[in-house]
């Protein structure tokens, strides 16, 4: 019995808890992940991107990472440093595992991955009423999905918090990854003014102008956004009580087609007019600088737009 005994203690020792890789999802749309390390916090981390691969995020990163147990040891070699950056939407991982077995923390994560409209759908409450959207906002793709699925049309926000795009509506808030913002961009017009790029999709260095239509006298301004929420001035209160060409193609340069990401991008283009000046300066003039972390205005030119007559186009530019 004592050498039985001596045979078993070191299954025991160095044995993994009996949940580690035997957690079954709750619904088909969530995804756990699992870490082990001698620190909790590295864990939790591997934890994580456990997840990450596993609902394929662009992740940029240079590692090579080498796990090994041997005799009940763990150890791991990393040889370069890890420099990740993910598009991922990861604010939504919780941590259901946490244990602690001779030295080494398992962890498991699970991260509901279900489409925004139906995680929305899930946090509100019954019987909702009919609410004012956005002007914009509502003719947007993003914005029909979820009043499809909520079957009811709410007075949601975009706001910038955590580095991330989120949606808000009271208590309520869902981060946005980078498909759902693509869906905020919609080509609308008005039967006073339409905005139109001489393409719709451009590769690098191509020539970009503009075929602004107006019917009115008053004042005309050019924004763009970029994939990223980053708001430009390109042209700020141009009198005009007729149709143009911007960039003025005999008098002025054209503009040219950058793309410094290394990926596909979209980017939308926004026509306002006005009757009168209107206030711009809380956006950048990209004529002057790069557009910098001060102008995430995503949310500030919605609310512009929800006051004046604006048409929008968008472009696809390839890597």
């Amino acid at each position: 019995m004592f050498k039985l005994l001596l045979l078993f203690l070191p299954i025991i020792l160095f044995a993994n808890p009996s949940w580690l890789y035997n957690i079954n999802p709750t619904d088909r749309n969530e995804i756990v992940g699992y870490g082990i390390d001698k620190k909790l916090s590295q864990a939790k981390q591997d934890a994580m991107s456990d997840i990450v691969k596993t609902i394929s995020v662009k992740i940029e990163s240079s590692l090579n990472i080498s796990k090994s147990t041997s005799s009940g040891k763990y150890n791991k070699n990393i040889s370069t440093n890890i420099k990740t950056e993910t598009k991922a939407i990861l604010t939504g991982i919780k941590f259901i595992k946490v244990e602690q077995i001779n030295g080494l923390w398992y962890v498991a994560s699970k991260y509901n991955n279900s489409p925004l409209e139906i995680k929305i759908k899930n946090l509100l409450p019954n019987n909702m009423q009919n609410e004012k959207q956005n002007k914009y906002l509502k003719n947007t793709e993003l914005f029909k999905n979820i009043n499809k699925e909520v079957k009811t049309n709410i007075n949601y926000q975009i706001i910038r918090k955590d580095n991330l795009w989120q949606i808000k509506y009271n208590d309520i808030i869902l981060p946005i990854n980078q498909d759902n913002f693509y869906e905020l961009f919609s080509n609308q017009k008005n039967s006073n003014l339409e905005i139109k790029a001489n393409q719709s999709i451009y590769n690098e260095n191509d020539e970009m102008y503009f075929n602004i239509s107006n019917t009115k006298n008053g004042y005309i301004s050019i924004l763009y956004i970029e994939h990223n929420g980053k708001v430009g001035l390109l042209l700020s209160n141009k009198k005009s009580d007729k149709s143009f060409t911007y960039p003025d193609l005999k008098s002025e340069d054209t503009f040219k087609i950058a793309n410094p990401y290394n990926k596909p991008i979209q980017e939308l283009y926004i026509a306002l007019y006005s009757k009168y000046k209107i206030d711009l300066s809380e956006f950048e003039n990209v004529s002057d600088n790069l557009l910098d972390e001060s102008n995430y205005n995503f949310d500030n030119l919605m609310v512009l737009l929800d006051k004046v007559n604006y048409s929008t186009f968008r472009i696809k530019i390839k890597k």
